[in-house]
């Protein structure tokens, strides 16, 4: 490791001008580090941190804990860069950063400069939750591509976590994040970090830091002003009311049968007494219509189970021991163990005829069905009250299992990695080799209210269970003989391993400084498998992946690089970049970069980067879910059966005429405004995704502790993986007509909406960063710090050659074929802080700012000034965060989040689920206050 002792110059990424703000804490290194040559994100060359021509932002650890952000998760949704949204859902994933809105799968996560294992379900994304941060010195945020040096599918950037170095301390942290108002939404957090031994002293150190944090549920009863009704149906939603047919209840609805066919009469035992029966609680509300099929049934109250946020929980163990061996050589060994759980309250389980009975028959349903040899039969010994018209038919039910409680399911990950490392110096090269093994598991299954559905069925046959009322001692010993709680269904695992190398020297002097060349590569495996067990089958509610089904899929990759660092004088440094990879399913690819920097003047930087990308289909895309038949999303008139001239509005078609089709007798409830068959899954026939980036930008110290950089960015993609959206082929049914198979007479068979390779992308804007500190000798230091991202572009294809589509202040969709449903491309985003440190005290205030936009529409043909048309307000929220510092070994801090108590706003994201608040920019707890106490000794 060289140093010099040349002035410090300023800091960051690319080359012609650009044209707003960004400013770049990466600046605020201390003087030590600009002074010695360090490995910095983006580079395999050590040099001087302010000489890079990367835009490349770095976060200290102490900077996040002074803005109250403790958690992975709140980091990864505060960069400005990101498009990233908290956990919120039953899904177990985690928290996947997506950067430039193009998905999570296009941004590369690193820990210490390699690779992590992806969470294993979809098995393209990083779990940022796994890494621990209390272990985290500092975070460094490559906002442009890398495959030059990392790997092919860094497209949309690079993150990389860099953890202490080492540690001979004791560490104590606790905190509460505790809501306002009550109802849930608290979380606990607590972290020690200790280690022994002194590197430099006694050549070596060995360190472990442990993290947990658990946030608790928070239900929508809690929050009655996000299921406003009123404003439900302003947005498009269905303003609840009880006249109307009650569907799945507790107690049962019934339609009676003739000669096995329903009739019009239907009704519950209990509506004339409001649908209580002799359950311990309520779970229905009686119908108010007057007449015809459904009056006379039960509704479920929709205001008991729509969940806000579920119950989570991670912790975190990471340990770090180092050795200094031979001519100051240090070998490392790095461990990390990470588990984490979702669990997500549902509504109870339903069963009847508008359920599946069993997943591998999508759109079977069976009638669940109660006959007078029941005693539970209306009228009979068990005591349901006689109904008129009820004289010992079939009654096909339509029932929810209230009596169970909420369907809560359960989402487990973890995630384990080890990496043996050695650097030093040998024959005039630095040198750098490792090892890196990773796993990830995932397992799914049902934590409370679940039985299989066959055994229901037959309970209510046999008459042991009571679909009308509070089962009795046999019908509660069978509920739980035919109870699948705590198990799991489905298991997918994840492993990467393999070495890595690096080798650079300086290799001759150029008027600037010496040119310096970096040798590397890697070569790894990586493996998938995902099994789904016949249990789903059934249990077809809140069931995912495909029974009996074991889809694997595995593949080497091996890649050398190469990098040249010209400083071709004081003023101008080039660095050239190459890499090459060998995929064993994909072949080769070659990928090169370059990157320039330029000062003209010591108080102007000019940088500029192009570079190019290739993203290889991931093992799930390729060789995941076995293509299924699954009903539509949404209801559809099926475009030959029933044409419409609007075919992207359903039920506006009617039977077609065609003589052609006379004589299939159609059923206009099969083709007309119905859910069709699609086909789902995986594609084996997936070709790779290419990009280019350039960046272009310039940084200025126009005065003393000051700075302000501008960085253009530019994205093009081709080839995109996506999964088409049903609204997208509806949309222009002839343009994708090839899509709609059928049989030989013309009948539907599915409508195809597996992953395939659609048109381009192309998104570009701007980063802006401003940073100015106000030393006083009175009143202590100021501080302002502005990171904003200004998008200009995110335009798509469906089609290669087709038309483009800008979805800027959209939601974004990546080729309009919607891989993240919720990706929402904001026109402007920024994070405003002000700081002031006082002797011991120190105080920040942060505003986060997201820019108006188009929400997604309840129709997707509305237009402004339409009924349902919503247009989402900017977004403001101001967090207050100060801390004060007792003595040297006690530090506590306390906050406000959400300091004006701002109400998130409403979305017609999830109208069906009612749970409507716009996941995507806010939190549904409001105000909270935080405080966290911190002891070293």
């Amino acid at each position: 490791m060289t140093t010099t002792t040349t002035k410090p110059r300023l800091a960051l990424s690319a080359i012609a001008l650009a044209v707003l703000t960004l400013a770049n804490p990466a600046h605020a290194q201390q003087t030590n580090d600009s002074m010695t040559r360090v490995e910095v994100t983006g580079s395999s060359i050590k040099r001087i941190a302010t000489e890079n021509a990367l835009p490349l932002t770095t976060y200290k650890a102490e900077e996040l804990e002074a803005q109250g952000l403790t958690t992975m998760s709140e980091v990864a949704t505060s960069l400005v860069t990101g498009a990233t949204n908290e956990p919120v859902g039953g899904g177990g994933g985690g928290t996947m950063i997506n950067m430039r809105g193009l998905n999570t799968n296009r941004t590369l996560v690193l820990l210490n400069g390699r690779r992590l294992p992806n969470e294993a379900v979809g098995a393209s994304s990083v779990n940022v939750d796994v890494v621990p941060m209390s272990a985290v010195e500092r975070v460094e945020v490559l906002r442009d591509g890398a495959s030059a040096i990392y790997g092919t599918d860094a497209i949309a950037g690079v993150i990389n976590f860099i953890t202490k170095r080492t540690v001979n301390k004791v560490s104590l942290s606790a905190g509460i994040v505790k809501p306002q108002r009550s109802g849930g939404g608290e979380q606990n957090r607590f972290s020690i970090v200790g280690g022994t031994g002194d590197l430099k002293k006694d050549g070596w150190n060995v360190f472990a830091a442990f993290d947990t944090q658990r946030r608790t549920s928070l239900m929508q009863k809690s929050r009655p002003e996000i299921w406003d009704p009123q404003r439900i149906a302003q947005l498009g939603g269905t303003l609840f009311t009880t006249n109307t047919s009650g569907s799945s209840s507790s107690p049962a609805n019934y339609t009676v049968y003739n000669n096995g066919k329903p009739t019009a009469t239907t009704g519950n035992p209990y509506w004339a007494t409001g649908c209580g029966s002799n359950y311990d609680a309520p779970y229905s509300l009686a119908s108010t219509k007057a007449s015809g099929a459904g009056a006379k049934t039960c509704i479920l109250d929709p205001t008991l189970y729509p969940q806000l946020l579920p119950d989570n929980k991670q912790t975190t163990l990471f340990t770090k021991a180092s050795i200094r061996h031979g001519d100051d050589k240090l070998f490392t060994v790095e461990m990390l163990n990470s588990e984490s759980y979702i669990d997500a309250l549902n509504p109870p389980q339903v069963f009847g005829a508008q359920t599946d009975y069993d997943k591998l028959n999508p759109g079977v349903r069976k009638p669940l069905f109660i006959n007078k040899s029941s005693k539970w039969y209306p009228g009979g010994s068990g005591g349901v009250p006689a109904m008129a018209g009820v004289t010992g038919q079939d009654l096909a039910l339509t029932w929810s299992l209230d009596e169970l409680g909420a369907a809560g399911t359960h989402d487990r990950q973890n995630t384990n990695r080890i990496v043996v490392a050695d650097e030093g110096a040998f024959m005039g090269w630095d040198y750098r080799v490792g090892f890196n093994a990773a796993m990830s598991e995932r397992r799914v299954g049902y934590k409370s209210g679940f039985v299989t559905t066959p055994e229901l069925y037959a309970g209510v046959a046999s008459g042991t269970l009571n679909p009308f009322g509070k089962q009795d001692a046999e019908g509660r010993a069978y509920l739980d003989s035919i109870s699948v709680d705590g198990q799991n269904y489905r298991t997918a695992r994840v492993k990467y391993f393999g070495p890595d190398f690096n080798l650079s020297r300086e290799l001759m002097p150029l008027e600037g400084g010496a040119l310096a060349l970096a040798v590397g590569g890697d070569l790894h495996r990586e493996m998938y498998s995902d099994s789904t067990s016949m249990l789903a089958n059934a249990v077809t509610y809140k069931s995912s992946g495909a029974p009996g089904t074991t889809p694997k899929g595995a593949r080497t990759i091996g890649g050398l690089y190469l990098e040249l660092d010209a400083p071709l004088s004081k003023q101008l440094d080039l660095t050239l970049a190459a890499r090459a990879d060998h995929f064993s399913d994909f072949g080769s690819t070659f990928n090169p970069k370059a990157s320039v920097r330029w000062e003209p003047h010591t108080a102007v930087m000019l940088r500029g980067t192009a570079s190019t990308g290739f993203r290889a289909p991931t093992l799930p895309e390729l060789y995941g879910a076995a293509r299924t038949r699954t009903p539509s999303v949404n209801r559809w008139d099926d475009p030959l059966l029933c044409p419409s001239a609007t075919p992207s509005q359903p039920n506006t078609g009617s039977l077609t005429t065609d003589p052609r089709y006379a004589g299939l007798n159609l059923d206009s409830a099969r083709v007309c405004n119905t859910q069709l068959t699609t086909l789902t899954g995986a594609n084996p026939d997936l070709d790779p995704e290419k990009s280019r980036t350039y960046t272009a930008g310039i940084v200025l110290e126009p005065v003393k502790n000051m700075m302000v950089s501008f960085d253009v960015w530019d994205i093009k993609m081709k080839g995109t993986i996506a999964q088409i959206t049903e609204d997208t082929i509806f949309s222009d049914v002839n343009r994708y007509n090839n899509l709609f198979v059928r049989n030989p007479d013309g009948t539907l068979d599915y409508i195809v909406v597996t992953r395939m390779n659609m048109g381009g992308l192309h998104t570009r804007g701007v980063d802006v960063a401003f940073r100015y500190v106000v030393p006083t000798t009175q009143w202590g230091k100021f501080g302002i710090n502005l990171d904003g991202t200004y998008v200009d572009k995110y335009a798509g294809q469906n089609d290669a050659g087709g038309a483009w589509t800008d979805s800027v202040g959209r939601p974004g969709a990546l080729a309009t074929g919607s891989t993240s449903a919720n990706t929402y491309i904001f026109k402007w985003k920024h994070n405003l802080r002000f700081s002031w440190n006082y002797a011991k005290f120190g105080a920040q205030l942060t505003q986060s700012y997201t820019s108006s936009y188009e929400d997604t529409n309840a129709l997707p043909t509305q237009k402004p000034g339409q009924p349902f048309y919503n247009v989402i307000d900017h977004y403001i929220l101001y967090n207050l965060s100060t801390n004060y510092k007792f003595s040297d070994n006690l530090k506590v801090t306390f906050g406000v989040n959400n300091l004006l108590n701002e109400e998130p706003p409403l979305s017609n994201q999830r109208l069906s689920s009612r749970v409507v608040f716009a996941q995507n920019i806010a939190k549904p707890i409001g105000r909270a206050y935080t405080l966290r106490a911190e002891y070293t000794f």
